[in-house]
Order: C-alpha cells, then structure tokens, then sequence
C-alpha cells in the first residue's frame, strides 16, 4: 500500500497533467478516490449566502446516482459541516470529526437520511478556495470511521493543497476564459456591438470602445455607485444574475436576448473546470450608442479626441451630473474624475462645466 507521502506525490503529478491538459479533472479525481474503496469523492461548493451547493465533479457515483440530485436540491442546506465551513482553515485537510463531534453528527438527518443511505459514514474536506462567502472545496466520504487512517487521508489533502490552490490562480487570471471572451469579441466585431465582460461579482473585466460607450451612456446598462454592472430593466439584470449561478457547470452555451432594448446575453458553456475554478463570465452585445444614443454628443466627443472614460465624464456633465455622482456612478474616486475633467478642459479649449454644458449645446463653438 502506497504511503501517504507517495499518493501525495501521485495526486500532485495528476493536478499538473489536468491543468496543462494531458489528461482532466475526472482523471483526477478518479485517482483520489481510488485509494478509498467503497468512497465517493467530489470537487463541489458550498454557497452560503443561498445555503446552497452543487458538485463539479464526482468519482463513484456509481449506483449513487440519485445521491446527487439529492444533495443538491435539498441536503446541502441540511449538511452540519457545510454550517461550518466558515470555520474551517483554507488549505488544510480536515476530517468530519475535527468540523462536527461525532454524537452530534449521528443525531443530524444528513447522517441518518442522506449520509448512512448512501453506504457512508464520515468524510475527509478540504476547503480550496473562498470568495465573497462561497467556498470551494475537495471532499472524499466513505464508510472508513477509523480516524487514524482518516487523518492520513488529510494529510494527503493538506500535501496537494497548495497545488490546488495554484490551479484557482491560474484559472482565475483569465486564462481559461480566453476562448470565450474571443467568441464574445468576434461576435461585437462582426456585428458593429459594443462589448462588456462581466464576472460572477459583476465587475467589469473586459470592454471594447463600444462597450465603453454603453457604459458611459448608462442606457440599457452602466455601472452602479460600487462598479458592478447594472441593467435599467429588473428583467435583464434578473436573467444576468440567473446565468452567473455557480451551478451551471459544463453546461451548454446560453444565451438570452431581449428585443426590447437589443442586448443580449452569452455565457459560454463546455467548461466544466473553468466554471467550477475561475467562475463564471458573461458577456453582454449591445448596440453601438454612438449610432443610436444622443449621436452628437458622442460625435462631439470623438471629435475632441476624448477617451471613452473622458466621454463618460463629458456625458455626466452634460446630464447635470455632479462629478461625486459621476464617480459613484463609474465606480471611480472623485479625484479621478477630477483628473478626468481637468483633461476635457484642456481638449475641448473650455474653462468650466457650464462651457462644456455650452459646448454640447452648440451655443459655444468648438475650434
């Protein structure tokens, strides 16, 4: 029987030939969950905001098939470590016994209901990741109670965690999104649309000019006082949050549109391992406001040689925006709008807000 050591070893060669693309996630997870017979192993989250979790990745699920859409749709809010999960250290493989005393495990309906119907009896967790109160985590439950060889069992999950940790980095540098924000590029070319890209906090993390140009308008969607993406329509803003559930792991691609105000909606689905590391993306095609959206203010601007930011600025001032409610709405500090105004005074050859108020109405003659 190999040493914990060496399956440490192992595991970790399994994480580096998954991320390079030599092999995948199941591979190895398949591996993991070879060492314990009888067990089932996941790569899942646990939301608890929603109080709710979903499963990424699964590996002896055989004759459990049911297990899953049960843990799902209703165990995940009954599981007694999930409630602690707050508690328990980022990186460092723990078993169920360390999180929840066995005594009071036995006597909770996730052992006696879900637990212990399965052919199951403790797990061994590691908590990967943590973002804004969803965690990620590697679990391996079986029917095993002896805590000496369940504590080995962490061990090896405390060994490969900070591998596991550089694969959250990497995949969530923007990498592994890549072929998606160039489908979603690709698309705003061909179709003269503005692009934004938007992660699962709704924050932007991509735009095209165009793109800039919506979000400088505000109309049908700009930024709200903390930088996150906001749709005037409820509707729109509903079936944004709807497509950047965590759950919607390898998934086909979705797409909504919305008649009404042209924009339409595109998370690229077939990435499993993107979805369940980097989390998901969105990317939002709108049309071009400067074809469509108060069209001489924009053309004054690209006249005067403003950067989309200056536009924004520009558009807000014009609106009888102040230069506080300007930031808030752009998700910047006032300072940096400050900046950006002192910039507009120098391009358009005006000394104060009522000039470029002038300016835009045409009372006052741009060189």
């Amino acid at each position: 029987m190999r040493s914990a050591d060496e399956r440490a070893e192992e595991l970790t060669a399994a994480i580096y030939a998954a991320l390079l693309g030599e092999t995948g996630w199941q591979a190895f997870l398949d591996r993991l969950n070879g060492f314990t017979p009888g067990a089932l192993s996941t790569l899942f989250f646990h939301d608890l905001r929603a109080r709710a979790g979903a499963v990424a990745f699964v590996s002896g699920s055989e004759g459990r098939e049911t297990a899953l859409q049960d843990y799902e749709g209703y165990y995940s809010n009954r599981n007694p470590w999930m409630r602690k999960v707050a508690a328990t250290p980022v990186g460092r493989g723990i078993i169920g016994e360390e999180i929840v005393p066995r005594e009071e495990f036995n006597r909770s309906e996730y052992y006696s209901d879900y637990i212990r119907q399965n052919g199951l009896e403790t797990g061994v967790g590691l908590t990967l990741h943590k973002d804004r109160g969803c965690y990620f985590l590697l679990s391996t439950l079986s029917d095993d109670r002896d805590v000496e060889r369940n504590l080995e069992r962490a061990h090896v999950f405390t060994r490969i965690a900070p591998h596991l940790k550089r694969v959250f980095r990497y995949y969530r540098s923007g990498e592994a999104h890549a072929a998606g924000l160039a489908l979603g590029e690709g698309i705003g070319n061909a179709g003269r649309l503005g692009l934004i890209v938007v992660n699962d906090d709704l924050r932007v993390i991509r735009t095209s000019v165009a793109g800039e140009r919506v979000l400088a308008g505000g109309d049908p969607v700009g930024l709200d006082a903390m930088g996150r993406v906001r749709f005037a329509s409820p509707d729109l803003q509903a079936a944004l949050q709807a497509l950047l559930q965590h759950r919607h792991f390898g998934q086909a691609t979705r797409i909504v549109d919305d008649p009404q105000t042209g924009v339409r909606l595109i998370r690229v689905g077939g990435d499993r391992a993107a979805a369940f590391f980097a989390g998901t993306t969105i990317a939002i095609l709108v049309g071009d406001p400067q074809g469509n959206v108060r069209p001489h203010l924009q053309a004054l601007a690209a006249a005067q040689g403003l950067s989309p930011a200056e536009t924004r600025v520009f558009a807000g001032i014009v609106a009888g925006r102040s230069l506080t409610e300007i930031a808030l709405a752009s998700g910047t500090k006032r300072e940096t709008v400050r900046t950006q105004l002192k910039s507009i005074f120098a391009k358009t050859g005006t000394a104060s807000q009522s000039d470029i108020v002038r300016l835009a109405t045409g009372i006052l003659r741009a060189d």
